[in-house]
């Protein structure tokens, strides 16, 4: 006989990672969820003890409510639905060793970059995970504050995409579910790589795509040489990263000052993600042989610059 698996009527989120990420994401699932917060940063984490943020979405304000956490510890009996990491990539390992024993039906992991998540299940106890990107557009604000400038779509693969698309779904948000979530993670690879450095590197926000022809033509030239790579190793993207980024050239955030991850990082005098992005696909392209010249330019650019 087999057993039941344990369904919670609402399901119970626990988010490790309360950036901007992190905070749209409870955000967003606020109304559909219960939410628990947890960030490994105790500057971010005491913040958040109070219980609620405020979120900024075109006219719309609203506070939002949720349980954080000063420990994992906390946790206790209570039973997680789906765990999702909304931590960068270099915080990734030590909060999957900090959640080691929280038994999720479900790991969701939308970082960007490339990376095996086979190592993971020495520490979570669940057969159910999800990989996957996002293209919504954030950043924080102030102090428990966050903008939400762009919702975009989430694209999942993996066991546990059925249960994390399901629970997007029914909060309103596109989800785009792939057999092989492989392709959307070098389509939001190739888009990062080259769009992450470009305030830092110009000063400024994105809409110099269409004030500055000799950074058009070098974005141009590094999304070829970011396509070309995956092309080199037989992926098959699941999106066309230049066809984002002719939005953003066309207006998609005109009038909005956002200029990405990288240059809140460099504000705010934490690391960078410049070398597991962009650097991680000049490496990979040198794997398979290909050329990037472009792609090394914005590398440099964005050191000199800070990152």
């Amino acid at each position: 006989m087999k057993s039941k698996q344990r369904v919670s009527v609402r399901p119970t989120v626990l988010i490790i990672g309360a950036g901007a990420m992190g905070k749209c994401l409870a955000a967003l699932l606020a109304d559909q969820a219960s939410i628990i917060v947890y960030d490994r940063n105790p500057a971010i984490s005491d913040a958040l003890l109070k219980g609620w943020f405020i979120l900024k979405e075109k006219r719309h304000t609203r506070k939002v409510k949720v349980r954080s956490l000063a420990s994992l510890a906390q946790l206790q009996g209570d039973k997680v639905d789906v765990l999702i990491f909304a931590t960068k990539i270099m915080d990734l390992q030590g909060a999957v060793v900090e959640a080691s024993g929280i038994d999720p039906r479900c790991v969701f992991f939308p970082q960007n970059g490339i990376f095996d998540l086979c190592w993971t299940k020495h520490f979570l106890n669940t057969v159910k995970v999800c990989r996957g990107v996002m293209t919504l557009a954030c950043q924080e604000t102030g102090p428990g504050q966050v903008a939400l400038f762009y919702r975009g779509h989430i694209y999942v693969g993996g066991d546990g995409a059925p249960l994390v698309s399901r629970l997007f779904r029914r909060c309103g948000i596109g989800v785009k579910a792939c057999r092989d979530p492989i392709g959307a993670v070098w389509a939001k690879l190739i888009f990062s790589a080259v769009m992450n450095p470009l305030p830092v590197m110009t000063g400024q926000g994105y809409d110099i795509l269409g004030k500055d022809q000799e950074i058009w033509k070098l974005v141009r030239q590094a999304l070829e040489e970011g396509r070309a790579t995956a092309r080199a190793l037989g992926v098959r993207l699941a999106f066309n990263p230049l066809e984002l980024i002719k939005r953003l050239r066309e207006g998609d955030l005109a009038g909005i000052a956002h200029r990405g991850s990288m240059f809140q990082d460099i504000l705010a005098g934490r690391p960078t993600e410049l070398d597991f992005i962009t650097g991680a696909l000049v490496r990979q392209a040198s794997k398979a042989g290909v050329k990037t010249p472009a792609l090394e330019a914005i590398v440099q650019r964005a050191k000199l610059a800070g990152a």
